[in-house]
Protein backbone atom coordinates (compact mmCIF):
# COMPACT_ATOMS: atom_id res chain seq x y z
CA UNK A 1 0.00 0.00 0.00
CA UNK A 2 1.26 3.52 -0.55
CA UNK A 3 1.60 6.19 2.07
CA UNK A 4 -1.11 7.91 2.70
CA UNK A 5 -0.34 12.11 2.33
CA UNK A 6 -1.53 14.29 5.05
CA UNK A 7 -0.22 17.53 3.73
CA UNK A 8 -3.04 19.47 2.51
CA UNK A 9 -3.13 20.71 -1.49
CA UNK A 10 -3.11 24.22 -1.92
CA UNK A 11 -5.65 25.33 -4.15
CA UNK A 12 -6.23 28.77 -5.23
CA UNK A 13 -10.11 28.83 -6.32
CA UNK A 14 -10.72 27.84 -2.69
CA UNK A 15 -9.32 30.79 -1.45
CA UNK A 16 -10.73 33.58 -4.15
CA UNK A 17 -13.79 32.47 -2.98
CA UNK A 18 -13.67 33.35 0.77
CA UNK A 19 -15.68 36.05 2.11
CA UNK A 20 -13.64 39.30 2.54
CA UNK A 21 -13.19 40.20 6.43
CA UNK A 22 -12.63 44.00 6.89
CA UNK A 23 -12.29 44.82 10.88
CA UNK A 24 -13.33 48.36 11.98
CA UNK A 25 -11.46 49.60 15.67
CA UNK A 26 -13.06 52.80 16.94
CA UNK A 27 -10.02 54.00 18.94
CA UNK A 28 -11.52 56.15 21.65
CA UNK A 29 -9.92 59.06 22.93
CA UNK A 30 -8.71 59.05 26.63
CA UNK A 31 -10.54 62.07 28.51
CA UNK A 32 -8.88 64.87 29.26
CA UNK A 33 -12.21 66.38 31.63
CA UNK A 34 -13.80 64.96 34.31
CA UNK A 35 -16.43 66.57 36.76
CA UNK A 36 -17.64 65.53 40.39
CA UNK A 37 -19.45 66.51 43.57
CA UNK A 38 -18.99 66.29 47.20
CA UNK A 39 -21.53 67.06 50.05
CA UNK A 40 -20.81 69.25 52.93
CA UNK A 41 -20.65 67.30 56.45
CA UNK A 42 -20.68 67.31 60.16
CA UNK A 43 -18.18 65.81 62.18
CA UNK A 44 -17.48 64.32 65.81
CA UNK A 45 -21.34 64.30 67.05
CA UNK A 46 -20.19 64.73 70.45
CA UNK A 47 -18.02 61.63 71.89
CA UNK A 48 -16.33 60.57 68.50
CA UNK A 49 -13.89 63.49 68.19
CA UNK A 50 -11.96 63.02 65.00
CA UNK A 51 -13.28 59.73 64.36
CA UNK A 52 -17.02 60.19 63.43
CA UNK A 53 -18.99 61.93 60.32
CA UNK A 54 -21.81 62.60 59.13
CA UNK A 55 -22.33 63.35 55.44
CA UNK A 56 -25.74 65.93 55.09
CA UNK A 57 -27.48 66.79 51.85
CA UNK A 58 -27.55 70.34 52.06
CA UNK A 59 -24.75 71.78 50.21
CA UNK A 60 -22.14 70.11 47.38
CA UNK A 61 -18.78 71.61 46.46
CA UNK A 62 -18.33 70.64 42.45
CA UNK A 63 -15.10 70.33 41.13
CA UNK A 64 -13.81 69.80 37.64
CA UNK A 65 -10.57 68.73 36.41
CA UNK A 66 -8.73 69.14 33.19
CA UNK A 67 -5.45 67.67 32.28
CA UNK A 68 -3.37 70.15 30.46
CA UNK A 69 -0.02 70.37 29.15
CA UNK A 70 3.30 71.08 30.94
CA UNK A 71 3.27 70.14 35.04
CA UNK A 72 1.69 72.90 36.64
CA UNK A 73 -1.43 72.55 38.99
CA UNK A 74 -3.29 75.32 38.60
CA UNK A 75 -6.74 76.11 41.03
CA UNK A 76 -9.54 78.80 40.10
CA UNK A 77 -12.57 78.92 42.67
CA UNK A 78 -15.63 80.33 42.07
CA UNK A 79 -19.27 80.21 43.63
CA UNK A 80 -20.89 81.63 46.13
CA UNK A 81 -18.61 81.16 48.85
CA UNK A 82 -15.45 80.39 46.86
CA UNK A 83 -14.51 84.35 47.70
CA UNK A 84 -11.78 83.97 50.35
CA UNK A 85 -10.63 80.59 49.13
CA UNK A 86 -6.73 80.15 48.50
CA UNK A 87 -5.99 79.49 44.79
CA UNK A 88 -2.41 78.26 46.02
CA UNK A 89 -1.73 74.89 45.60
CA UNK A 90 -0.32 73.74 48.69
CA UNK A 91 -2.77 76.37 50.84
CA UNK A 92 -6.10 75.29 48.91
CA UNK A 93 -7.85 71.80 50.11
CA UNK A 94 -7.91 70.43 46.36
CA UNK A 95 -4.63 70.65 45.46
CA UNK A 96 -1.93 67.80 47.98
CA UNK A 97 -4.81 65.52 47.13
CA UNK A 98 -4.03 66.07 43.47
CA UNK A 99 -0.37 66.17 43.39
CA UNK A 100 -0.31 62.53 45.51
CA UNK A 101 -2.71 61.67 42.71
CA UNK A 102 -1.09 62.78 39.83
CA UNK A 103 2.25 60.97 41.21
CA UNK A 104 0.62 57.81 41.96
CA UNK A 105 -0.66 57.68 38.59
CA UNK A 106 2.95 58.42 37.36
CA UNK A 107 2.01 61.24 35.19
CA UNK A 108 4.62 64.32 33.97
CA UNK A 109 1.23 66.69 33.22
CA UNK A 110 -0.03 69.66 34.21
CA UNK A 111 -3.67 70.02 35.96
CA UNK A 112 -6.80 72.42 36.41
CA UNK A 113 -8.80 72.40 39.02
CA UNK A 114 -11.84 74.40 39.17
CA UNK A 115 -13.88 74.38 42.22
CA UNK A 116 -17.91 75.60 42.32
CA UNK A 117 -17.69 76.76 46.25
CA UNK A 118 -21.06 76.66 47.75
CA UNK A 119 -20.62 74.58 51.21
CA UNK A 120 -20.09 77.92 53.81
CA UNK A 121 -16.65 78.42 55.11
CA UNK A 122 -15.84 78.73 58.88
CA UNK A 123 -19.30 76.94 60.14
CA UNK A 124 -18.34 73.51 61.17
CA UNK A 125 -19.87 72.02 57.79
CA UNK A 126 -16.74 70.34 56.62
CA UNK A 127 -15.56 72.94 53.67
CA UNK A 128 -12.15 72.54 53.15
CA UNK A 129 -13.15 68.14 53.26
CA UNK A 130 -15.84 68.64 50.74
CA UNK A 131 -13.61 70.27 48.02
CA UNK A 132 -10.69 67.60 48.87
CA UNK A 133 -13.38 64.72 48.53
CA UNK A 134 -15.06 66.06 45.76
CA UNK A 135 -11.09 66.68 44.08
CA UNK A 136 -9.60 63.18 45.10
CA UNK A 137 -12.96 61.23 43.63
CA UNK A 138 -13.14 63.20 40.38
CA UNK A 139 -9.34 62.63 39.83
CA UNK A 140 -8.99 59.31 40.66
CA UNK A 141 -12.15 58.69 38.48
CA UNK A 142 -10.39 60.46 35.39
CA UNK A 143 -6.79 59.02 36.17
CA UNK A 144 -8.51 55.57 35.91
CA UNK A 145 -6.69 54.76 39.33
CA UNK A 146 -9.82 52.95 40.96
CA UNK A 147 -8.16 53.26 44.61
CA UNK A 148 -10.05 51.83 47.19
CA UNK A 149 -12.15 53.87 49.42
CA UNK A 150 -9.78 53.40 52.63
CA UNK A 151 -6.87 54.90 49.83
CA UNK A 152 -9.05 58.17 49.05
CA UNK A 153 -9.77 59.10 52.33
CA UNK A 154 -6.51 58.90 53.30
CA UNK A 155 -5.60 61.15 50.03
CA UNK A 156 -8.19 63.56 50.88
CA UNK A 157 -7.15 64.31 53.92
CA UNK A 158 -3.93 65.70 52.71
CA UNK A 159 -5.76 68.58 51.82
CA UNK A 160 -7.02 68.87 55.47
CA UNK A 161 -3.36 68.83 56.86
CA UNK A 162 -2.89 71.71 53.86
CA UNK A 163 -6.02 73.81 55.74
CA UNK A 164 -5.92 73.01 59.16
CA UNK A 165 -2.20 71.42 60.01
CA UNK A 166 -3.71 68.10 60.77
CA UNK A 167 -4.86 65.49 58.75
CA UNK A 168 -8.02 64.36 60.14
CA UNK A 169 -10.42 62.19 58.40
CA UNK A 170 -13.91 62.48 59.51
CA UNK A 171 -15.01 65.64 57.02
CA UNK A 172 -13.24 64.03 54.35
CA UNK A 173 -14.52 60.16 55.12
CA UNK A 174 -18.27 61.35 55.20
CA UNK A 175 -18.19 62.97 52.03
CA UNK A 176 -16.20 60.57 50.06
CA UNK A 177 -18.42 57.64 51.64
CA UNK A 178 -21.56 59.57 52.88
CA UNK A 179 -23.77 58.67 55.24
CA UNK A 180 -22.24 57.81 59.27
CA UNK A 181 -18.94 57.08 59.24
CA UNK A 182 -16.02 55.61 61.37
CA UNK A 183 -12.18 56.73 60.53
CA UNK A 184 -10.11 54.60 62.97
CA UNK A 185 -6.51 53.07 62.44
CA UNK A 186 -3.11 54.01 61.23
CA UNK A 187 -2.60 53.64 58.47
CA UNK A 188 -6.62 55.25 57.92
CA UNK A 189 -9.64 52.88 57.75
CA UNK A 190 -12.88 53.73 57.61
CA UNK A 191 -16.26 52.25 57.85
CA UNK A 192 -19.18 53.13 56.36
CA UNK A 193 -23.13 52.94 58.11
CA UNK A 194 -26.49 53.60 56.58
CA UNK A 195 -28.29 55.87 59.04
CA UNK A 196 -32.08 55.73 60.21
CA UNK A 197 -33.99 56.85 57.35
CA UNK A 198 -36.31 58.41 59.76
CA UNK A 199 -33.20 60.92 61.09
CA UNK A 200 -33.32 64.39 60.82
CA UNK A 201 -30.70 66.78 61.28
CA UNK A 202 -31.17 70.36 62.66
CA UNK A 203 -27.93 72.64 62.26
CA UNK A 204 -28.11 75.75 63.99
CA UNK A 205 -25.56 78.49 62.56
CA UNK A 206 -24.96 81.61 64.87
CA UNK A 207 -23.86 84.82 62.97
CA UNK A 208 -20.50 85.26 65.05
CA UNK A 209 -17.46 87.36 64.17
CA UNK A 210 -15.22 85.17 61.30
CA UNK A 211 -12.07 84.21 63.44
CA UNK A 212 -9.02 83.33 60.80
CA UNK A 213 -7.88 79.77 60.71
CA UNK A 214 -10.72 78.52 63.10
CA UNK A 215 -10.32 74.87 62.65
CA UNK A 216 -6.56 75.15 63.64
CA UNK A 217 -6.89 77.33 66.92
CA UNK A 218 -10.42 75.42 67.43
CA UNK A 219 -7.84 71.93 67.55
CA UNK A 220 -5.25 73.47 69.45
CA UNK A 221 -7.82 74.22 72.58
CA UNK A 222 -8.45 70.48 72.93
CA UNK A 223 -5.73 69.46 75.76
CA UNK A 224 -2.97 66.84 74.87
CA UNK A 225 -3.29 64.50 77.56
CA UNK A 226 -6.95 63.18 78.65
CA UNK A 227 -7.70 62.39 82.41
CA UNK A 228 -8.84 57.85 81.97
CA UNK A 229 -12.30 58.59 83.62
CA UNK A 230 -13.43 61.25 80.99
CA UNK A 231 -11.55 59.06 78.27
CA UNK A 232 -13.78 55.72 79.69
CA UNK A 233 -17.02 58.08 79.42
CA UNK A 234 -16.56 58.97 76.01
CA UNK A 235 -15.69 55.70 74.78
CA UNK A 236 -19.08 54.99 76.23
CA UNK A 237 -20.70 57.15 74.68
CA UNK A 238 -19.03 56.44 71.21
CA UNK A 239 -19.74 52.76 71.58
CA UNK A 240 -23.75 54.01 71.93
CA UNK A 241 -23.58 56.37 68.67
CA UNK A 242 -22.51 53.08 67.19
CA UNK A 243 -24.91 50.78 68.25
CA UNK A 244 -27.33 53.25 67.73
CA UNK A 245 -26.33 53.81 64.13
CA UNK A 246 -26.05 49.90 63.69
CA UNK A 247 -29.20 49.11 64.82
CA UNK A 248 -31.53 51.91 63.74
CA UNK A 249 -32.17 53.41 66.99
CA UNK A 250 -32.15 57.38 66.92
CA UNK A 251 -32.62 57.67 71.01
CA UNK A 252 -29.47 55.73 71.80
CA UNK A 253 -27.65 57.81 69.00
CA UNK A 254 -28.46 61.24 70.75
CA UNK A 255 -27.67 59.44 74.25
CA UNK A 256 -24.15 59.59 73.18
CA UNK A 257 -23.90 62.79 72.08
CA UNK A 258 -22.09 64.19 74.78
CA UNK A 259 -18.47 64.87 74.76
CA UNK A 260 -15.92 65.04 77.62
CA UNK A 261 -12.65 65.77 75.44
CA UNK A 262 -13.42 68.90 72.66
CA UNK A 263 -16.46 70.43 73.47
CA UNK A 264 -15.62 71.13 77.57
CA UNK A 265 -12.92 73.47 75.63
CA UNK A 266 -14.79 74.74 72.90
CA UNK A 267 -17.76 75.53 74.11
CA UNK A 268 -16.81 79.40 75.54
CA UNK A 269 -15.91 80.38 72.00
CA UNK A 270 -20.09 79.70 71.49
CA UNK A 271 -21.93 82.18 73.41
CA UNK A 272 -25.00 80.86 74.79
CA UNK A 273 -24.19 77.25 73.46
CA UNK A 274 -25.73 75.63 77.15
CA UNK A 275 -29.04 77.41 76.38
CA UNK A 276 -29.28 76.19 72.53
CA UNK A 277 -28.72 72.34 73.86
CA UNK A 278 -31.50 72.87 76.58
CA UNK A 279 -33.69 74.58 74.57
CA UNK A 280 -33.15 71.63 71.64
CA UNK A 281 -33.31 68.44 74.30
CA UNK A 282 -36.89 70.23 76.02
CA UNK A 283 -38.54 70.25 72.25
CA UNK A 284 -37.66 66.83 71.43
CA UNK A 285 -34.06 66.41 70.22
CA UNK A 286 -32.22 62.69 70.54
CA UNK A 287 -28.86 64.79 70.97
CA UNK A 288 -26.97 67.82 70.44
CA UNK A 289 -23.38 68.48 69.98
CA UNK A 290 -21.14 71.68 68.45
CA UNK A 291 -20.52 70.64 64.37
CA UNK A 292 -17.35 70.23 64.09
CA UNK A 293 -14.74 73.01 65.18
CA UNK A 294 -18.51 74.79 65.44
CA UNK A 295 -19.69 77.64 65.77
CA UNK A 296 -22.61 75.98 64.31
CA UNK A 297 -24.59 73.39 66.44
CA UNK A 298 -26.15 69.82 65.54
CA UNK A 299 -29.09 68.47 67.01
CA UNK A 300 -30.64 65.09 65.81
CA UNK A 301 -34.41 64.33 65.62
CA UNK A 302 -36.40 61.43 64.94
CA UNK A 303 -39.23 62.89 62.72
CA UNK A 304 -41.80 60.04 63.42
CA UNK A 305 -41.94 61.77 67.41
CA UNK A 306 -40.51 65.08 66.80
CA UNK A 307 -41.08 67.69 64.52
CA UNK A 308 -37.66 68.93 63.55
CA UNK A 309 -38.82 72.97 62.71
CA UNK A 310 -39.83 72.90 66.41
CA UNK A 311 -36.36 71.90 67.70
CA UNK A 312 -34.76 74.40 64.87
CA UNK A 313 -36.74 77.54 66.57
CA UNK A 314 -36.59 76.55 69.95
CA UNK A 315 -32.23 76.90 69.16
CA UNK A 316 -32.76 79.79 67.62
CA UNK A 317 -34.41 81.39 70.56
CA UNK A 318 -31.31 80.10 72.57
CA UNK A 319 -29.07 81.83 71.03
CA UNK A 320 -31.25 84.93 70.73
CA UNK A 321 -31.50 85.03 74.40
CA UNK A 322 -27.61 85.16 74.40
CA UNK A 323 -28.21 87.94 72.25
CA UNK A 324 -26.73 86.18 69.04
CA UNK A 325 -28.54 85.79 65.83
CA UNK A 326 -28.65 82.88 64.25
CA UNK A 327 -29.86 80.54 60.75
CA UNK A 328 -31.05 77.10 60.74
CA UNK A 329 -31.56 74.29 58.09
CA UNK A 330 -33.09 70.66 58.15
CA UNK A 331 -30.33 67.85 56.43
CA UNK A 332 -30.87 64.34 55.50
CA UNK A 333 -28.20 62.00 55.69
CA UNK A 334 -26.19 62.54 52.37
CA UNK A 335 -24.62 59.98 49.63
CA UNK A 336 -21.03 59.71 48.52
CA UNK A 337 -19.30 61.81 46.19
CA UNK A 338 -20.22 60.74 42.82
CA UNK A 339 -18.78 61.62 39.48
CA UNK A 340 -21.20 63.88 36.97
CA UNK A 341 -19.26 63.79 34.04
CA UNK A 342 -16.27 62.70 31.47
CA UNK A 343 -15.32 63.89 28.39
Amino acid sequence: MGEESTRAEYNPTFIRKLPRLTFCFEMKPNPRIAVGEAYCSTANLGAGFDVFGLALDKYTDRVQVRLTSGRRVRIFVKGPTGQQIPRETKKNSAGPPAISLLRKAGLRTGLEIIIEKNVPQGLGLGSSGASAAACTKTLDHLLGLRLPNDELVRTASLGEKAVTGTAHADNVAASILGGFVIVYGNPIRTISIKPPPDMIAVVVSPQLPVIENKTRKARAMVPKRIEVKKAVLNIGRASAIVAGFAKGDIRTIGMGMEDEIAEPYREGSIPGLQRVRRAALEAGAAGVSISGAGPSVIALVDRTSHEPRIVGRAMIRGFAESNVPATWFTARAASGARIIETR
